[in-house]
């Protein structure tokens, strides 16, 4: 499923690529993929939602064309300035901010830092960084990605870590796992590393304002429903969503579920609308 069918990639003059699918009608979701992902990963996003929302999918910068932060050690508010010069540049304002696993954390920064542009968050797969870790497990964590990525290659790490990521590994989701990191750098995901190791979501959540909708997949074994049933306690405000028989890349492996979670009462009320 070529994600060009659907969208158009462009740059910002700031360095940033996106996905953009320029949609006229419905609403605004900016969508933050994960710390091996990129943002070819919400093709079946962009397919299930042309037409009917506007769709923006950037790679977080170091991956694929994007510019490099400028620190190699970021936080997740590091990953938010970056996102606001490209919100501010596309002219957004109030939309829908879905994060995957680390896109999770630095979706919960943007919307601490920047809550007037946010009229949603959607966070899944939540992972919550280990800023309040040991400093060997923190370490361990900062190294362990970028070795293998290093030592295997792209390609090869694809084929090790795919069907860990998926609950659903059919050779359509392997073939978009390995195609996203094959866009992977050493570089930004040695910098994602180290806000993975040494940042946390529970510096930036309470600052959050609203409600904040996490899904989850039933089957996911990276950030397993546990952790998010564990989150949900420390933030009240938190609304659980499972989506059963989904790893990790609950979007990849649910597509129909995941858009009906996210996008479901938007259309809706298209859908009323139109009546």
């Amino acid at each position: 499923m070529p994600q060009s069918t659907y969208s158009t990639m462009r740059q910002t003059t700031c360095g940033l690529s996106y996905w953009d699918n320029e949609a006229q009608q419905g609403e605004v979701y900016v969508l933050l993929h994960g710390i091996s992902s990129g943002a070819g990963l919400w093709a079946k996003q962009f397919a299930s939602q042309a037409g009917k929302n506007r769709l923006i999918a950037w790679d977080a910068p170091g991956y694929g064309d994007s510019i490099a932060l400028a620190s190699a050690t970021p936080t997740a508010a590091d990953y938010a300035r970056a996102l606001k010069a490209l919100v501010d540049e596309l002219g957004l304002r109030s939309f829908t901010l879905v994060g995957h696993s680390l896109g999770a954390l630095m979706a919960s920064a943007y919307a601490s830092l920047y809550p007037d542009d946010v009229s949603r968050l959607v966070l899944a797969s939540v992972a919550q960084g280990y800023g309040q870790s040991t400093p060997e497990q923190q370490r361990q964590v900062y190294e362990k990605r970028p070795r293998m990525l290093a030592e295997l290659g792209p390609e090869a790490m694809a084929r090790e870590r795919g069907p860990f990521l998926l609950g659903q590994p059919t050779a359509e989701n392997l073939s978009m796992v390995t195609h996203a990191m094959k866009r992977l750098s050493v570089a930004g995901f040695t910098a994602s590393s180290y806000l993975l190791a040494y940042d946390s979501i529970t510096y930036y959540l309470p600052a959050v304002r609203g409600s904040i909708e996490v899904l989850y997949g039933t089957d996911d074994g990276i950030t397993p429903p546990a952790g998010m049933q564990a989150l949900q306690q420390r933030y009240t405000q938190m609304a659980l969503h499972a989506v059963p028989a989904a790893g990790h890349l609950l979007y990849v492996d649910q597509p129909e579920l995941f858009d009906s979670a996210v996008f479901g009462q938007t259309q809706a009320a298209q859908k009323e609308n139109n009546t």
